[in-house]
């Protein structure tokens, strides 16, 4: 198990990844220097899972959730997506319209990724609108599932 967090506020631009600070929890089996599923870099918005089942599929829930706003005084619609290789995921984009600067509102998703025998593919959580995206308290879960 994995959890990541990016506390401060970042500014996310158009097509650009929130970034996660902290690793908070992970697990030695996510370790991917121990043979294990998971590699991240800190200060990175890119999680690559790895399937080293021996043969298969691999499946992972990711689960994020933030508090984001817009630094534009009128109202703004935002929306970030859980992305795998770059393509946003159908059924995770996360809406909110900031009233005014700087008024926060939650969002979340989760979703089940399946990585096919021996391959590998990079998650992120990407601003999916061209307004810039005000983004504290970031907070995803990654877990093997199977």
């Amino acid at each position: 198990m994995y959890n990541g967090v990016g506390e401060l506020p970042q500014t996310v631009n158009q097509n650009a990844n929130v970034l996660f600070a902290t690793d908070r929890v992970r697990s030695n089996r996510s370790n991917a220097c121990c043979g294990g599923w998971l590699s991240h870099d800190l200060n990175s918005g890119l999680f690559t899972l790895v399937n080293n089942n021996k043969c298969g599929c691999a499946i992972f829930r990711v689960d994020f959730n933030a508090n984001i706003s817009s630094a534009a005084t009128d109202a703004t619609p935002l929306a970030l997506a859980i992305k795998s290789n770059g393509e946003q995921i159908a059924g995770t984009e996360m809406d909110f319209t900031a009233p005014s600067a700087n008024v926060y509102g939650n969002v979340s998703a989760s979703t089940l990724i399946v990585v096919p025998y021996g391959a590998s593919k990079t998650i992120s959580v990407g601003n999916i609108l061209a307004a810039n995206t005000l983004v504290k308290n970031a907070n995803i879960i990654i877990e093997k599932v199977s």
